[in-house]
């Protein structure tokens, strides 16, 4: 386990989470993603916590969720909500960052 799967995780949960308390258009598409997509996070960063070996194919597809979930203010129209837009693309990339670090 490294804490960088941890914070993994606390993003997943926090996609989930956000998925009801951050959707300004109330956009079903965006409440699918973050929870489909935030709980995928959330439970393959917790598997990585308990698993003593390295298996890189979690982090890639953890890299590819928090990608997807950096662009969504873009995809779902509300970019212009600017203190919802910067959080979740700040978290997005963050998840994004963390998984490729855990890779390195």
């Amino acid at each position: 386990m490294t804490w960088r799967n941890a914070f993994l995780a606390i993003f997943g949960a926090w996609f989930v989470v956000a998925a009801f308390a951050m959707n300004p258009t109330q956009s079903s598409l965006f409440l699918w993603s973050a929870l489909i997509f935030g709980g995928l996070t959330l439970i393959l960063s917790l598997w990585a916590m308990g698993d003593v070996e390295p298996r890189p194919w979690r982090h890639w597809l953890i890299a590819v969720f928090g990608l997807y979930l950096a662009l969504t203010p873009w995809l779902y129209g509300f970019a212009a909500i600017a203190a919802i837009f910067w959080v979740i693309v700040l978290v997005g990339a963050a998840t994004l960052a963390f998984a490729l670090w855990q890779l390195w």
